[in-house]
């Protein structure tokens, strides 16, 4: 079991401002903080377990439980009066409550939270070595004191969203992976991800994913967003390859993003050629042209980045 307290403070100073129209006045302020976070692991082996069609040839269950508590009091100085230079960005993604993790320092408000988390991972032997056949992870946040008024972070909820994060592999070759947050006060689903990847070897491989997303969490016209997405690439030899990107909005029924890509094998280089097509929705395309050069020694994007994230490609 491990046990890890932990407490610290910070100091801003906010200097007077000039100008016409400056409303801000000299200012510092400190901010305390102080928490623990306690886990531990447990795990159990079940040599004899066996199992064709999943590939299993033994059996790991490691689970991992955790909570996280950090309070700060309130600072003397609220966010409201100050000027936000690094504020809070809204997130689908629920954020650290441990600094510094947490850098929205114009945003640091009063805060008193248990983070509880829950860690599943099961692994089997293929071909001598160990693979994760199951990798599943739980958490939400329990707002013992919720702030409440108006002001910046204001009218925070019991808890958080649970979120879940799973990545299921039934054979080397082939992943599925699932990313849902579902809201616990209102009972409701606010997100979800799910993709399949096959990758049978280094020659082709294809990806097929859904999203939706809650309409009260995102700002685009329609109820909510739903979303599927495709990906196929294919290895002609050494030298080429390529791949084809589709983006697809079920909810008007629009191809909103097409990417099509060419890779040529340059030896201590790699490059490629990208043309995407962008629906923008407003009776007009955005057709986009992009060459992009990445040294093999110091490679521009981290494996396979360009497959989930093809806007790398064109420069985003």
């Amino acid at each position: 079991m491990n046990v890890t307290p932990r407490v610290g403070g910070r100091l801003t100073y906010y200097g007077e401002s000039e100008g016409r129209g400056a409303t801000t006045d000299e200012q510092t302020r400190g901010v305390f903080n102080t928490g623990a976070e306690a886990s531990f692991k447990s795990s159990r082996i079940w040599a004899g377990a066996e199992n064709k069609l999943l590939d299993v040839r033994g059996l790991r269950h490691i689970i991992e439980p955790s909570v996280n508590y950090a309070y700060v009091p309130r600072p003397g100085v609220r966010p409201r009066d100050l000027p936000q230079f690094d504020y809070e960005l809204e997130s689908l993604r629920t954020l650290p409550i441990e600094f510094p993790q947490y850098n929205s320092i114009d945003s640091i408000d009063s805060q008193n939270v248990l983070r509880f988390g829950l860690r599943n991972l099961l692994q089997t032997k293929r071909e001598d070595r160990i693979e994760n056949l199951l990798n599943w992870t739980l958490f939400t946040d329990w707002q013992i004191d919720p702030r409440s008024g108006d002001g910046l972070r204001a009218g925070q909820k019991t808890f958080a969203p649970l979120t879940s994060s799973l990545d299921f592999q039934p054979r080397t070759w082939m992943t599925i992976q699932s990313d849902t947050r579902y809201d616990l006060n209102d009972f409701s689903l606010l997100e979800a991800q799910h993709r399949l990847l096959l990758e049978p070897n280094n020659v082709w491989s294809v990806s097929l994913g859904h999203r939706y997303l809650d309409e009260d969490q995102q700002n685009g016209p329609g109820p909510g967003n739903n979303l599927f997405t495709s990906s196929f690439y294919y290895r002609a030899n050494e030298n080429w390859a390529t791949r084809i990107s589709h983006h697809y909005e079920a909810r008007d029924g629009t191809l909103e993003e097409q990417y099509y890509t060419v890779y040529r094998d340059l030896r201590s280089w790699t490059a490629a050629f990208t043309f995407r097509v962008r629906d923008n929705r407003d009776g007009t395309d955005d057709y986009t042209v992009a060459v992009t050069f990445s040294l093999k020694a110091f490679p521009r994007f981290s494996l396979n980045s360009d497959r989930d994230k093809p806007s790398l490609l064109v420069g985003y």
